[in-house]
């Protein structure tokens, strides 16, 4: 039998948890902010706040990984995701 294909906010939801869970991975006390207000033709937001100042390398890593996969989401399934990390 095959596999149902997921509706548009299943799959926004599987592909927010995933930039979550990257943000985690790279950041662990980051805190994420996701809103669904929608401008344009923008599906999502995540925002990422970091709980203490981190080298700016680190941020530019942080800010390089996210924006990358939020790309690749696009690409993937046409899902337009801002990934941003605020100050």
């Amino acid at each position: 039998m095959p596999r149902k294909k997921p509706n548009k906010n299943e799959l926004l939801e599987v592909k927010l948890s995933e930039l979550t869970d990257l943000v985690k991975d790279l950041s662990p006390a980051a805190r994420v902010e996701i809103a669904f207000t929608h401008y344009e033709d923008e599906d999502a937001s995540i925002d990422v706040y970091l709980s203490a100042p981190l080298p700016e390398t680190e941020v530019l890593r942080l800010e390089q990984a996210l924006g990358e996969r939020c790309n690749e989401i696009l690409v993937e399934t046409g899902l337009f995701i801002i990934g941003a990390v605020q100050d």
